[in-house]
């Protein structure tokens, strides 16, 4: 199993412009990261995560894509939604966020398995 955490992980990594990446159980096991300090990062994950995911209904939005945000080095972290996991990275200053997001999106829509009607 863990390996499949890994091959996602480094599918991650190739998106030219990620720095970093965590992936968090939403009741806040961390399943793979390279982030120095990741417990820390973790709980603003899955805050984050879960607060989006709370709002949502309440909004009438119908879905969670990402969350985004902007550091004080300018380098930005995204939070998305995985199943029951959340995966935050981080992306340099200079590379254009809908690009990286669309590349995570990919990914993640490749691997997760579809809804049948």
């Amino acid at each position: 199993m863990a390996t499949k955490f890994n091959e996602f992980a480094d599918l991650i990594l190739q998106i030219p412009g990620i720095i970093n990446y965590i992936l968090v159980r939403k009741d806040g096991h961390i399943i793979v990261h390279d982030f120095k300090n990741p417990e820390s990062l973790s709980a603003s994950i899955i805050y984050s995560g879960l607060s989006c995911e709370a709002i949502k209904p309440m909004m009438g939005l119908s879905y969670f894509k990402y969350l985004g945000y902007t550091l004080k080095n300018n380098d930005k972290l995204l939070v998305f939604p995985l199943g029951k996991y959340f995966l935050g990275i981080s992306h340099e200053a200079d590379a254009y966020t809908p690009d990286i997001v669309d590349e995570v999106t990919r990914i993640i829509d490749a691997i997760t398995p579809k809804k049948s009607k």
